[in-house]
């Protein structure tokens, strides 16, 4: 028997009282055990409760859903169902309706995201091959044979191409030493003439 992981699972189970006196089903509990070791509870499920009482030789059907784990997609899992019932008198009695190893499986949708991100990343894998491949055939990366000539800045070429009109008159008379040295250079001249006096 398969059961889908994740996925609600419904069970029918049926009670017949054959005897002389009114059963009251309880409740029905189920779990997940390990296949190798019924004793090692891996899932629990909810116990419900159920109060039902049930004449003697009549049946009473009731209906047990739960969810088992995805984590044991793809495992042979054990599965117990039990059925608590008393009679009138207070007598308790459990009875295993199912005992046996179910294999829990992968519930398959119609759309499986990590598929679909799956063929978007080959197929954006494949459109990038092909522009490659594109560009070393046709020689997209081969540089061009003309090489063109760098503009290069003169500046003005005749000292009579210059507009004087917009400069002060005193700026154009040559400051003493501004033709010799840089500025920083004559700043240390006269920090080190400072420091001798």
């Amino acid at each position: 028997m398969e059961l889908p992981a994740g996925q609600i699972t419904e069970f029918l189970v049926g009670f017949t009282n054959k005897g002389e006196d009114d059963m009251i089903m309880d409740h029905v509990e189920a779990s997940l055990r390990y296949p190798m070791d019924f004793t090692y509870h891996i899932q629990n499920f909810s116990a419900v409760v159920y109060e039902k009482t049930v004449k003697p030789k009549q049946q009473a059907t009731v209906i047990y859903s739960f969810i088992p784990a995805d984590a044991f997609a793809g495992r042979p899992i054990g599965l117990v169902i039990n059925l608590n019932y008393r009679d009138s008198l207070g007598n308790v009695f459990i009875d295993p309706v199912f005992n046996e190893t179910v294999q829990i499986v992968e519930f398959d949708e119609g759309f499986d995201t990590e598929t679909f991100f799956m063929y978007v990343t080959m197929g954006g894998l494949v459109i990038l091959l092909l522009f490659l491949a594109f560009n070393y055939l046709t020689g997209g990366s081969k540089k061009k044979a003309s090489v063109r000539k760098a503009a290069v800045e003169t500046g003005t070429g005749k000292e009579d191409d210059v507009d004087y009109e917009w400069i002060p008159k005193s700026a154009l008379l040559s400051t003493p030493g501004s033709s010799k040295t840089s500025p920083r250079q004559r700043k240390n001249k006269r920090s080190a003439g400072s420091d001798s006096d």
